[in-house]
């Protein structure tokens, strides 16, 4: 039996409400007791004794968005690479999206991405939790639904067209009375192609000044109004993700309020930039959807702040060099994202918009339960995922130092607070700051 012995750290549960110095025990692989060093009592004489000044142990965070970039465009990104980057991120289980090559939109490539992980040898060396979305249209193509039933049954946790939207109303109805009848959640990524078209950044006064074609907040906004309604007729789960502004907000907010089944996510550029950033035509602040203004930027913090956005996902979307060294309005869209998620969310806790609990919260515990997964918690009997993190130690982003084969990020340069120490799947520590050569 492999034991591990916590010893006076903070643990910071929102699953459980646990928050204190406590200490927690780990045997062979599930967390088997935590509380007060007198509810727990001593080490047992065959643990090994883990103390970490400063520290603060939470669930594994679950990163509901990424894109695997293999198969297909391994150049971009590997599984090796994607997992040492979201290992050292804290990140414990990732959510592939299906715009993979071939796509996901059959149960044999579905399987194919995951299956590197969750039914492992118990002897296996542990990576981060892999599972993946089926596509919800054949090839990605919305013209005709995927055999939803059949992605279902091979493990797939919801089913989206990826980094573009279900455009056609009535395959989005059939979409999601069959997601209904699964139980499985419909993931959009709400845009009105015929508002974005050639759209190179927010439009406003700065798409003016820069001469770029903008894209209106209402391209969002149009398409989360008529999801709305479908999933009023149809009782299907709706998940907006990646939500960039303050009408979608709004469209959520009282779509909560009415009792829709309806959930969304937001990213780190949403809340901490805004497309002044996109002055200097800088590609790295190139993404889709595109940076908003600053009264967009302080909605969806207010948003997070009162529980109307249920999580906050990476989006990572690893480019290649060559495709951001071009023209902006032709660079590829993303980002690198895994190793920043952490440090850029709890960035919102030290600014006093959300509490430490509330961080861990839309980064495990909320996704877990969003899409039903294992995780986002540290209660006795569950797997022992787990992040230990330093969260008042501060770093500068450098992309040149990340994991990802993507160097490329619009933090670059930035002073950023909250730093993995370890991070754990199944009791093994996958990574460990202390051994690991991060430059940070």
């Amino acid at each position: 039996m492999t034991r591990v012995y916590f010893d006076q750290i903070h643990i910071c549960d929102p699953s459980t409400g646990f928050d204190d110095t406590g200490c927690m025990i780990i045997n062979d692989g599930v967390v088997d007791a935590v509380g007060s060093p007198q509810d727990i009592g001593s080490p047992p004489s065959d643990a090994r004794i883990i103390t970490a000044e400063n520290a603060v142990i939470t669930p594994g965070l679950i990163d509901i968005r990424v894109q695997s970039r293999t198969p297909g465009h391994a150049h971009k990104e590997r599984p090796a690479s994607l997992a040492r980057a979201a290992a050292a991120g804290g990140i414990t289980a990732m959510v592939c999206l299906p715009n993979t090559d071939p796509v996901l939109d059959n149960p044999d490539s579905l399987s194919a991405l995951t299956r590197h992980d969750n039914n492992g040898s118990a002897d296996a060396p542990a990576t981060p939790r892999i599972y993946a979305y089926g596509a919800a249209t054949r090839g990605l193509q919305d013209t005709a639904m995927a055999e939803l039933g059949l992605l279902a049954e091979a493990g797939a946790v919801g089913f989206t067209n990826a980094i573009t939207p279900i455009s056609d109303s009535l395959i989005m109805r059939r979409i999601m009375d069959y997601a209904a009848m699964l139980d499985k959640p419909v993931i959009q990524h709400a845009e009105d192609l015929s508002l974005a078209e050639g759209g190179e950044m927010h439009e406003g006064e700065n798409s003016t000044r820069l001469g770029l074609k903008g894209i209106p907040v209402e391209a969002e906004e149009i398409m989360v109004a008529r999801d709305l309604s479908l999933a009023r007729l149809t009782g299907a789960r709706y998940h907006v993700a990646h939500v960039s502004c303050a009408r979608t907000v709004e469209l959520i907010r009282a779509a909560k309020a009415e009792g829709l089944p309806v959930t969304c996510d937001t990213a780190p550029p949403y809340f901490a930039l805004n497309d002044v950033a996109v002055m200097e035509y800088d590609t790295r602040f190139r993404l889709s959807p595109p940076l908003r203004s600053e009264e967009d930027r302080l909605a969806i913090i207010a948003a997070i702040a009162d529980g109307t956005i249920d999580c906050i996902a990476s989006d990572h979307a690893p480019q290649d060099r060559d495709s951001k060294l071009l023209p902006f309005g032709v660079a590829a869209t993303g980002s690198s994202a895994l190793e920043t998620l952490l440090p850029l969310v709890l960035g919102l806790y030290h600014s006093g918009h959300i509490s430490l609990m509330r961080a861990i919260e839309l980064t495990s515990t909320a996704p877990a339960t969003l899409l039903d997964l294992p995780g986002g918690t540290l209660a006795p009997g569950a797997a022992a995922d787990l992040t230990i993190m330093q969260p008042d130690r501060g770093w500068q982003v450098r992309g040149a130092t990340f994991r990802s084969l993507s160097h490329s990020t619009p933090f670059e340069g930035q002073p950023v607070q909250g730093k993995t120490l370890s991070t754990w799947v199944k009791g093994q520590e996958i990574y460990n700051a202390t051994t690991a050569t991060d430059g940070a």
